[in-house]
């Protein structure tokens, strides 16, 4: 069994400052990362030879870059365990990983714990979402970092916010500009009517000069960017894609495509994370999955939870404070979600609610009698799927907002968190290892 002073789970920015410092500050630390590479989804590393041809933002690399010589001076202090991924806590307070270089389930027994699993895309269920030729933007966007190469055929681009701007732009960039960029919101009409956000916007610095290179890549490129606008079905074809959409006025349009990336925010990825009572050990919260800031901020709020880790165990750490980075990312994003606030559009029966397990929203005419989120999970099986309600959860807390039963969203996975939180092979847990 492992028996580091700190145990990070996730290798993005966050994790990695977090454990950066806390190596820095005299303590031994675990980072378990389930790819093969540190970097999350923002630093997802290109697989090819060579550097990646895909356009990377300069101070989001330039960041990244000082927390990989930072990992390197940290020598002896920081072990790396890559392809490892949590699978939860045990009830004596051994963390549990997933080894699958290994092929074997081993536990970790830390002092204490920071959780930097990143953030979950929010994509809005809508008739044909499960088609296989759609993907998430955030999805499509790692599968372009990684290859390097853009899907081949007709792409649309979907959704609401910065994230689908910045795919838009780089699927151009890479040669296969997408057919349109279709943003449900109307974010500059909503600027003249909600001045104060665009004037948080527009006094963001680097996430500012980052639209406008993106929204440059588009003009050249000769992307049509369509506002006020949004899918409404997807349907498949011998070759593809049967997209519909609908603007504001009203008037639909058809694209018909290879392949569609749908995008409506991001939330912050807390499924089955331990609290900070865990098991009796202090655990610690950083980036996405506490709060959704950004990649920048992601650094500042990983280096604030390693002093949190160091307080809580009794070791001297420097002062800085982080409070006023923080403070302006949340700035910056509350006045994107005002800016980019759209509509959000009624589910049809007939929608897949349940990507995992196929249910619909008409399942919910079964549950008139489901009381509570435990039982339209146990009953209707809602959440019960491999993502555990990642991706659902929100819709059925819509859905059952309709028939009078009111929950949170995390509310659906229980008050005690259960592992294996992700898939397992049974071959892993039988060669469990407790060194």
């Amino acid at each position: 069994m492992w028996q580091p002073d700190v145990l990070v789970v996730g290798g993005g920015p966050a994790g990695v400052a977090a454990a950066v410092d806390l190596a820095g500050m005299g303590l031994s630390v675990l980072l378990a990362e389930q790819r093969d590479r540190l970097g999350g989804a923002i630093h997802r590393a290109y697989v090819g030879a060579g550097a990646s041809p895909v356009r990377r933002n300069v101070h989001h690399q330039r960041d990244w870059q000082a927390l990989l010589d930072r990992v390197e001076q940290a020598g002896a202090r920081l072990t790396l365990q890559l392809q490892s991924v949590f699978l939860g806590v045990e009830g004596d307070g051994r963390y549990l990983l997933d080894d699958r270089a290994a092929g074997c389930v081993r536990s970790v027994r830390p002092k204490a714990v920071v959780m930097a699993v990143g953030g979950v895309e929010r994509v809005l269920p809508i008739p044909g979402w499960e088609l296989p030729g759609v993907s998430t933007v955030g999805g499509m966007q790692v599968q372009l970092k990684e290859t390097g190469e853009a899907p081949q055929g007709p792409i649309l681009v979907a959704g609401s916010g910065p994230l689908p701007l910045a795919l838009a732009a780089q699927l151009a960039a890479a040669g296969n500009p997408p057919l349109a960029l279709l943003e449900r919101g109307t974010p500059f009409g909503t600027a003249l009517v909600q001045p104060g956000a665009a004037f948080n916007g527009l006094r963001s610095g680097p996430p500012l000069a980052e639209a406008l290179a993106y929204a440059r890549q588009l003009w050249r490129s000769r992307v049509p960017y369509r506002t006020g606008c949004q899918v409404t079905a997807i349907e498949a074809m011998a070759q593809g894609l049967r997209v519909t959409t609908v603007n504001g006025r009203g008037q639909t349009q058809v694209y018909e495509v290879a392949h569609l990336a749908l995008h409506d925010g991001l939330d912050a990825n807390q499924t089955g994370l331990p609290r900070q009572t865990g098991a009796g050990l202090p655990v610690v919260w950083a980036g996405d999955c506490r709060e959704v800031l950004g990649a920048a901020a992601a650094v500042q709020d990983g280096r604030q939870a390693a002093q949190q880790v160091a307080k809580a165990l009794g070791r001297p750490c420097p002062g800085a404070s982080f409070d006023a980075p923080l403070q302006s990312a949340r700035r910056l994003q509350a006045a994107l979600r005002t800016l980019y606030q759209a509509p959000v559009h009624d589910i049809t029966p007939e929608t897949v609610v349940c990507r995992c397990e196929g249910l619909r929203a008409s399942g919910f005419a079964a549950l008139q009698g489901a009381g509570s989120a435990h039982e339209i999970r146990v009953v209707g099986r809602f959440a019960m799927g491999a993502c555990q309600g990642r991706f659902c959860a929100r819709a059925a807390q819509a859905l059952a907002a309709q028939t009078g039963v009111a929950f949170e969203p995390q509310d659906l996975n229980g008050s005690v968190p259960r592992w294996p939180l992700r898939p397992v092979s049974v071959a892993a847990l039988a060669a469990y290892a407790d060194e």
